[in-house]
């Protein structure tokens, strides 16, 4: 799922305000997110060389990236 860290940090502060996660701070999820760009671009990386690798755009909404997926899914099998 391809979004942006802006629109990812976003999500998650307001998942803060809604649900209390208190650890859920502008910069817990900025070194989260430093995490998860270090691990996954590499696996990335390999899959898109393999032509193996699906994106779905994610910054629309629920439903828009839910269709998406299940687009991107049934074009596997």
């Amino acid at each position: 799922m391809d979004c942006s860290a802006d629109t990812m940090t976003n999500r998650l502060l307001q998942r803060n305000q809604s649900s209390q996660h208190v650890d859920d701070t502008t910069k817990t999820i900025a070194k989260r997110l430093e995490t998860y760009y270090r691990a996954s671009i590499p696996v990335m990386a390999y899959y898109e060389t393999k032509t193996k690798l699906q994106k779905v755009n994610a910054e629309g909404t629920p439903e828009e990236v839910f269709l998406q997926l299940c687009t991107a899914i049934d074009s596997i099998f």
